[in-house]
C-alpha cells in the first residue's frame, strides 16, 4: 500500500470537498438528521458521495465507512478501510459560521495510517501518515511544513478544545463532570462543534489539547494520529469513551486533573467509542 499516493489523493478530495461546501453555502438545502438536533444538507451527501466514487475507484478492495450513508465499498472485512466526514460542522455551516471542514482517515484493520483534515473556509490542510510525521500546507501551491505541537503553558493560560458525539446528552453526568472540572482548571474550554478545525488548531500549536469523549470514530481518529505525528502524547480511559490528545505536559496535567486516563503508545483504534 502506497501510504504517500493515499494520502495525496484524500488531500485532493477533502480539497474538492471544501470548495465544493463553500461554493453552495448560500444554497444548502437543509434538512433534520436523525431523531436528534443533528443536520444534513444536500452538501454533505454530494460531498461523500464524490469522495466515496473517487476512492472506489482508486481502492476498489478497501472498506468505506461515511458519516452520511455509512458502510459502503469492499465491506468490513477489508484490509484498508476509509472514514469519511464530507462535511465536519454541519450545524455552523447551517449558521453562517466558517468553522466547517472534512475529515478522511485510512485505516489498515483498526489502526489509522493515514489523515487529513482540512479548515475549508481557509483552504488549511493538515494531514499525517503513520512514523512520517505530521504536515500543513495551504492550497496546492503551497509547500508543506511538518507540524509540531510545540512547548505547553500551564494549565490556567492554556485553551484547550472539548469535543462530544451527538448522542451524548445534556443529562450525560460523566459528561458534566469532565466539562465542569475542566471549566475550573484551564484558561479556556473552545467549543467549535467541528473537530475538523479543533484538530487543525492543536496539530498548528494553538491548542493545549483535546478531550473528545464519545465521539464518532471519523471525527476522532484521524486527528489523533495527526497530534500524535506532531508530537503529541495520546491517552484514553479503559472504556475507550474519552480520549485526551494535546502537547506532552498539557496531557500529563490533565490526566492529573480528570483522573481517568491511562497512557497508550499509538492512535486510538478505529472501532473504539
Amino acid at each position: 500500500m502506497d501510504l504517500r499516493s493515499a494520502a495525496e489523493l484524500a488531500i485532493a478530495l477533502a480539497r474538492q470537498a471544501g470548495d465544493f461546501a463553500v461554493a453552495e453555502h448560500d444554497s444548502a438545502q437543509v434538512e433534520a438528521k436523525g431523531a436528534g438536533s443533528d443536520l444534513v444538507t444536500h452538501v454533505d451527501r454530494e460531498a461523500e458521495r464524490r469522495i466515496v466514487a473517487a476512492l472506489r475507484e482508486h481502492y476498489p478492495e478497501h472498506a468505506i465507512l461515511g458519516e452520511e450513508e455509512g458502510e459502503q465499498g469492499a465491506g468490513s472485512g477489508a484490509r484498508y478501510g476509509w472514514l469519511i466526514d464530507p462535511l465536519d460542522g454541519t450545524n455552523n455551516y447551517v449558521l453562517g459560521l466558517d468553522v466547517f471542514g472534512v475529515c478522511i482517515t485510512l485505516c489498515e484493520g483498526e489502526e489509522p495510517v493515514m489523515a487529513v483534515v482540512h479548515d475549508s473556509p481557509r483552504r488549511r490542510t493538515c494531514w499525517a501518515i503513520a512514523g512520517q510525521g505530521a504536515w500543513l500546507s495551504h492550497g496546492e501551491a503551497d509547500e508543506p511544513r511538518r507540524l509540531d505541537l510545540g512547548a505547553a503553558d500551564p494549565l490556567d493560560r492554556t485553551t484547550i478544545a472539548f469535543t462530544q458525539g451527538y448522542d451524548t446528552g445534556h443529562d450525560d453526568a460523566r459528561r458534566n463532570v469532565l466539562f465542569a472540572v475542566l471549566e475550573r482548571g484551564t484558561k479556556r474550554v473552545l467549543r467549535s462543534w467541528a473537530p475538523s478545525s479543533d484538530w487543525g488548531l492543536l496539530a498548528t500549536g494553538h491548542l493545549g489539547a483535546m478531550v473528545a469523549y464519545r465521539n464518532e470514530i471519523w471525527d476522532r481518529v484521524g486527528g489523533t494520529l495527526i497530534a500524535v505525528e506532531a508530537g503529541g502524547e495520546l491517552r484514553t480511559d479503559p472504556t475507550g469513551e474519552l480520549i485526551v490528545v494535546g502537547k506532552p505536559q498539557t496531557v500529563r496535567e490533565l490526566d492529573a486533573l480528570l483522573g481517568v486516563t491511562v497512557p497508550r503508545t499509538e492512535p486510538a483504534r478505529a472501532g473504539s467509542r
